[in-house]
């Protein structure tokens, strides 16, 4: 059986480096606009809200000119992170121009929105539950391939609030809104979604990067302030949910790929399973060191996860913190396991 040898080592690297450039204070971000007056500058952000970016506010003196309200989004530790972030809302046409500057906190009198932290216009390397070919030699079963030609970018059509990627017309069924401080993240392709923190930052897979990885979708978020990620990833199956498939063995399939790679560990602590009228839950607790090339020591992560056996695919949500984040890294990743669906 054929696993993919890519893991979480990648995405473990760039949040270390994130974090080194951040704390010697070498940090971007992507301005929009300077607006002579707050109100002004509170109706841009408003509005870049609405196209799922979450922009904040700094005000800066000029002299001569007087107080201006600088549009601004996202945290980056390098030039070109930045630059990709304003091409790829240029690209969705959010955007005519920008362009990068340093870094400022936003003034909290003015800050209409909690800027995002190190987004990214191109997705990291992203978890692999298994590769399609594993599915179907687990379940026995062919596997649907996705659309080549699909586009997960759906942001511009209207929408209710998500925060990223859009909504599919094959959406879950409805839920309870988002906790306060949360933004839901819905597919625009499949349609499951989850809760995040809404300074989480992250996007979904485009279809060439899944196409890649030998998936039909997915999705990554971070945050460099909670020393925390996470990753989705969709694996199109005609009746993934079948009871007669050995719920077990596809559980140790996806639990070997996740853990596949060069300098990382991973250990399984706690496992519940649930059918929720046909569809299968399996949540898991999690443990995993990462050590990169060069490293004297591996980092200690802890993790929940969820692998969701639907009718149409299996869906793995898994949310990963430093055992050193702060306190809320644990409570948020247990709100985004309980928050995640799958559509009908």
């Amino acid at each position: 059986m054929r696993f993919i040898h890519r893991s979480f080592l990648s995405l473990v690297v760039v949040l270390l480096l994130s974090g080194l450039a951040i704390a010697q204070g070498v940090s971007y971000t992507v301005q929009f606009e300077a607006a002579p007056t707050k109100e002004q500058a509170e109706e841009k952000v408003k509005w870049l809200k609405t196209k799922d970016v979450q922009a904040y506010i700094v005000k800066s003196f000029v002299p001569g000119k007087g107080s201006f309200y600088r549009v601004r989004a996202g945290l980056f530790s390098s030039q070109s992170e930045a630059k990709k972030f304003g091409a790829y809302l240029r690209q969705r046409g959010v955007i005519s121009e920008f362009f990068i500057t340093n870094y400022e906190k936003p003034n909290e009198s003015v800050a209409a929105a909690v800027p995002a932290k190190t987004a990214s216009a191109t997705k990291e390397q992203s978890v692999k539950p298994l590769a399609s070919n594993d599915a179907s030699a687990v379940l026995g079963k062919p596997v649907t391939a996705a659309p080549s030609n699909s586009s997960p970018n759906t942001a511009a059509s209207p929408a209710p609030k998500t925060a990223v990627g859009g909504v599919s017309a094959a959406a879950p069924s409805a839920a309870p809104a988002p906790p306060n401080g949360f933004s839901r993240f819905q597919d625009p392709k499949i349609g499951y979604s989850f809760d995040y923190p809404s300074y989480w930052t992250g996007q979904p897979l485009t279809a060439q990067e899944a196409n890649e990885q030998r998936v039909n979708a997915g999705a990554m978020f971070k945050s460099q302030e909670d020393v925390a990620f996470l990753n989705a990833i969709w694996n199109e199956l005609d009746k993934a949910n079948n009871p007669e498939s050995n719920n077990e063995l596809i559980v140790e399939v996806i639990l070997k790929s996740m853990a596949s790679g060069d300098g990382t560990k991973l250990q399984e602590v706690a496992r519940r399973v649930e059918n929720q009228n046909g569809t299968i839950k399996t949540y898991l607790d999690l443990k995993a060191a990462f050590q990169a090339q060069g490293q004297n020591a591996p980092l200690d992560f802890l993790g929940k996860a969820v692998i969701v056996r639907a009718s149409r695919g299996i869906l793995l949500v898994v949310a990963f913190y430093s055992k050193d984040a702060p306190s809320n890294a644990a409570i948020a990743a247990d709100k985004i396991i309980a928050s995640v669906r799958v559509p009908e």
